[in-house]
This record gives C-alpha cells, sequence and structure tokens, in this order.
C-alpha cells in the first residue's frame, strides 16, 4: 500500500454518510456527491445502511455493475469495509468463529471482484475484555485468525487494514503491535485514524488497568507503528468521544488536533499513500460540509508534508 510515485489520491468512505442521519444516504447518493465535490475515489462499506453487502451484490454481474456505476462517475474504488462488529467473533464460541469465517470469505469474493485493494478487518467484538476474560485464549484466537485472513487475502492480492478502535478489544498500544508482531504478516496492515488514535494514545479510553499512554502521544504512538501503517483517516478530535464507545470523528479544524504533526508523523513512518482517506464522521448531515471543506484541507496537509 505504500508508493513513492504518481499524486496522492483522496478517498471517503460510504459509511461516513450513514450515521445521525434521519434518511441515511444511498450509496448511489453518496457516489454523485463525491465525484461532484472532486473527491479521487470511494471506500464502500458493506452493511451502512445497507451500501454493499455481500446478498446486495450476490455475484460477478451485480458487481460488475457496482463498478461501472463507480468508474462512471469518475470515481475508483480505495477499498471495502465489511460490517466491523457484524458478529463479536473474538470472544464468541465456536459456530459464531465458524459464521464470521464464511462472512469473511463472501466479503473478500466481493472485495476482490470489485478491483478493493484493501480490505477492511477487525476483532469484531466489543471491548474492554472483562477481568475473568480468557485473556491468552482472545489473543490467540485473534492472532490466529488474522494470519489465516491475511495469507487468503495475499493471494487476491488485497490487504488487509485493521483499524483499531477503543471500542474493540486489545486497544492499549502494546497490544496492537503486539498482535502485528505474533501475525508477523506484510499483508496485515494498519488503517490510522486520527480520533481513534487520539483515543487510544492520548485519553487512554476503555483500556483495563493500568492505562497506557505514550508520553508524546500520537507522535510516539506513530512511531510504534513504523512501515505498518497501510492507511490513513484524516479527522480531528475534542479529547472527547462518541457516547463512550471510540473517538468523536469531527471535520477538520473543528477539533484540537495538530494535524500538521500528525500527517508529519504519519509520512516520516514510511506512509506514502497512494491513497488517503478523509473520515469525518460527525453522527449528522454536517458530514456534507465536513467533506466540502475538508477535502481542500488534506490535500494542502499532503502538499506541505509530503
Amino acid at each position: 500500500m505504500t508508493t513513492t510515485s504518481g499524486a496522492p489520491k483522496v478517498y471517503m468512505g460510504s459509511w461516513c454518510f450513514t450515521f445521525g442521519f434521519e434518511r441515511p444516504a444511498s450509496l448511489e447518493t453518496v457516489i454523485k456527491v463525491l465525484s461532484a465535490f472532486g473527491f479521487d475515489g470511494i471506500s464502500i462499506g458493506a452493511g451502512f445502511a445497507d451500501h454493499a453487502p455481500v446478498d446486495r451484490f450476490p455475484d460477478k454481474a451485480s458487481r460488475a455493475g457496482l463498478v461501472d456505476l463507480v468508474h462512471r462517475h469518475g470515481l475508483e474504488i480505495a477499498g471495502y469495509a465489511p460490517d466491523p462488529y457484524c458478529m463479536p467473533w473474538a470472544t464468541g464460541d465456536a459456530s459464531v468463529l465458524a459464521a464470521y469465517e464464511t462472512y469473511f470469505s463472501d466479503s473478500l469474493a466481493l472485495a476482490s471482484d470489485i478491483g478493493a485493494p484493501v480490505m477492511r478487518v477487525d476483532p469484531g467484538s466489543f471491548g474492554p475484555l472483562a477481568r475473568d476474560a480468557d485473556y491468552q485464549g482472545i489473543w490467540d484466537r485473534v492472532v490466529t485468525t488474522f494470519s489465516k485472513q491475511a495469507a487468503m487475502a495475499a493471494e487476491r492480492g488485497i490487504v488487509l487494514l485493521w483499524e483499531p478502535e477503543t471500542g474493540q478489544v486489545f486497544v492499549k498500544p502494546s497490544e496492537i503491535v503486539g498482535i502485528l508482531d505474533a501475525v508477523d504478516s506484510p499483508n496485515l496492515m494498519i488503517s490510522y485514524d486520527f480520533a481513534h488514535a487520539q483515543a487510544i494514545a492520548v485519553m487512554g479510553h476503555n483500556q483495563v488497568q493500568p492505562v497506557e499512554k505514550p508520553e508524546n502521544g500520537q507522535v510516539e504512538f506513530i512511531g510504534m507503528l513504523r512501515g505498518r501503517i497501510g492507511d490513513v483517516g484524516f479527522n480531528d478530535n475534542d479529547n472527547n468521544t462518541y457516547e463512550n464507545l471510540f473517538g468523536s470523528h469531527l471535520g477538520l479544524g473543528r477539533g484540537t488536533l495538530d494535524l500538521d504533526a500528525i500527517t508529519a508523523a504519519i509520512i516520516d513512518s514510511g506512509f506514502r499513500g497512494p491513497w488517503w482517506g478523509l473520515d469525518t464522521i460527525p453522527m449528522s448531515p454536517i458530514v456534507w460540509t465536513d467533506a466540502w471543506n475538508g477535502l481542500p484541507t488534506v490535500r494542502a496537509l499532503l502538499d506541505r508534508h509530503l
């Protein structure tokens, strides 16, 4: 996912336009708006407002139609994102894990058919873990499953992106790095989301004691992930969470993050694109404004630092 050639390209995820709406935007509407706003691409969400689940696009013909729709509006497909909390496979019983494995395989086939270069993957279970949970058993299940998935995706030429959120299990900086070390595959990378990282590295949100907060916050956390960032989600945050689930995803300039310092640190860590995501999810229709204003801000940040 890291390259040093070509102009940087900016996408938004279709899911950004579903949360907090009385009537969530359809996938078709999002495609048209991102095209009109001047984005280069779209990452397509699965279960968010029924945008692109497998049962909506069940075969190659329907998937070819989806690709054609995106391309006719001058966009590229930057990625595919199954529902991150579709089932609690990390902590559930064997039947839940088996159902998830089928879901993953079906999702990977869809991602391949639409030409997505990356696909999101997550532990699936909400955290934090209970104090009496089988920590090592859950850890081993996540490592084993991620390892199998990384190999499966590599066979299709797709990079897997884990986007750590503080609503998940294993959200301490050392746990995130530890899972990457244990999986030890170049085909499992981190999708680095500014707001989620603020909740992880600065707020220590949803961590079981003792809390881990790197002294230099996000910049130090990014250094821990050197060479392992495969995607970036730009947003802002004001050191608050959304309903105690994860870091609030504000429009750029509406929070307190040092966007220049974070962007520079990510580039210094080795990530060069080609895709960069604007992942503002204010949980309200103001996301349309955030998208319009955020695109030139992202381009200006990349112009300064890339």
